[in-house]
């Protein structure tokens, strides 16, 4: 994901910091994805997933 986003103009830290961020709200979704209890799509559980990192990220400053 790294280079796909340096390719579109993402600088270097940028682009890595948002590949890491993107797998960690990948193996939270899938973490939930897996559970019996847990019905709902994959796609909404990623989206979901996300939406929880953006204020983490925000936090840092």
């Amino acid at each position: 994901m790294t280079p796909a986003l340096q390719e579109r103009g993402v600088p270097d830290p940028a682009a890595r910091l948002a590949a890491e961020l993107g797998v960690l709200a990948f193996h939270r979704a899938v973490a939930r994805w897996s559970h019996p209890a847990d019905q709902r799509a994959f796609a909404d559980l990623a989206r979901e997933a996300l939406q929880e990192l953006r204020p983490a990220t925000a936090a840092l400053g």
